[in-house]
């Protein structure tokens, strides 16, 4: 969560200085609409994989548990 946070600050900062620089605003929304979206699946499929990856831990435990019982 917190490396959310940054990096969400570095894009609002980004922002900020390119307008500041004198880039039109309509350009500025343009390019966060164009690179936030792609951005934003990459880091929802990110979450979701990490959450898959520890059932499939957890079930592998539960498997070793029980060839070591037979």
């Amino acid at each position: 969560m917190k490396q959310h946070l940054i990096l969400a600050a570095v894009a609002a900062v980004a922002v900020i200085v390119a307008l500041w620089a004198g880039a039109p605003a309509s350009t500025v929304l343009f390019v966060v609409a164009l690179l936030g979206c792609p951005l934003m699946m990459l880091m929802m499929m990110r979450s979701m994989s990490g959450h898959d990856g520890d059932a499939q831990h957890d079930r592998q435990g539960e498997d070793h548990k029980k060839a070591g019982q037979s």
